[in-house]
């Protein structure tokens, strides 16, 4: 089963490498972790994507908590996260621009960043369901054009309410 964790740490050196070790000691191989300062840049968010059963994740959390650095520690509920990645895609034309891309971006929402004669950088922000379908039309829909680079964040994720 697939878990989202948002660990609040202080931004100090080291403790990135001591959350992610503990979660690899535990035995869970990590699918995503996000990581940046907060609004106090004293303070950063770790948010960590894990699949592993609940027993085992419960204990990766107490011992997560129990480090120095660690200020809270907190297994999210996808009903009451809103949970978000980037894609960075570019894409090369064998001719010139290919409009069902422009068309796909549309659809989808992705912002062309930069355009050339030969290729082009597009964004898009969603779920990851959102990105993995994005992709798909990508791939499966290429005529004039291949897939040159891909890169994606990882999740981000927040919880709902206060």
């Amino acid at each position: 089963m697939k878990h989202i964790i948002s660990v609040v740490v202080r931004n100090n050196s080291g403790v990135l490498a001591r959350v992610s070790s503990l979660f690899g000691r535990r035995g869970f191989n990590i699918d995503s972790l996000s990581v940046s300062a907060t609004d106090d840049p004293q303070i950063s968010r770790i948010t960590v994507v894990v699949n592993g059963d609940d027993n085992a994740l419960e204990q990766v959390c107490k011992q997560t908590a129990k480090l120095v650095d660690t200020i809270s520690v907190t297994a999210l509920n996808e009903e009451n996260t809103v949970a978000r990645e980037l894609l960075l895609v570019k894409v090369i034309f064998e001719d010139k621009i290919d409009k069902q891309v422009v068309h796909l971006c549309d659809t989808f929402g992705a912002i062309i960043l930069d355009i050339s004669s030969s290729s082009m950088i597009m964004e898009l922000t969603g779920t990851t369901y959102k990105i993995d379908e994005f992709m798909s039309e990508l791939m499966n829909n290429r005529n004039h054009y291949k897939v040159h680079k891909v890169c994606r964040t990882g999740i981000t994720a927040m919880e709902r309410g206060l």
